[in-house]
């Protein structure tokens, strides 16, 4: 079984994905990236040595979060989820809606915080557009 596959994801998908994670990683300041399914399968997984978490842990919290969230959002506004940001005196995290896909980011330093979500919410809608006919 080729990767990605059982999600729907083509070899030219992949092709099309791993500039935009590089994109977010050149231009954010993050300690931790994930690429998550809307269903909170992780796809990919990358963090600095020194920001210890564990990948399925990492993709766990933020599928939760964002189950949480979106189902708030559609309750409250019949709309669906952009974005989640969840922010801590010396953290954060932020969980972009990328179509099928889920972008989580965490970081620590909270100067950042918005040039992060503003990467976040370009890579989003360029991910979006990748599976957009499908």
């Amino acid at each position: 079984m080729q990767f990605g596959s059982d999600l729907g994801i083509r070899d030219d998908d992949i092709e099309k994905i791993s500039p935009q994670v590089t994109f977010i990683t050149s231009n954010a300041d993050i300690e931790a990236i994930a690429l998550v399914s809307q269903e909170g399968y992780q796809i990919a997984f990358s963090a600095l040595p020194q920001y210890k978490v564990d990948g399925d842990q990492f993709c766990g919290l933020a599928s939760a979060l964002l189950m949480t969230g979106s189902s708030t959002i559609q309750t409250l506004f019949q709309e669906e989820l952009s974005e989640i940001i969840v922010r801590a005196e010396n953290g954060y995290i932020v969980i972009s809606n990328a179509g099928r896909l889920v972008i989580v980011c965490a970081g620590t330093v909270i100067d950042t915080l918005m040039k992060t979500v503003k990467v976040m919410r370009i890579a989003s809608k360029n991910l979006s557009k990748i599976f957009e006919d499908r």
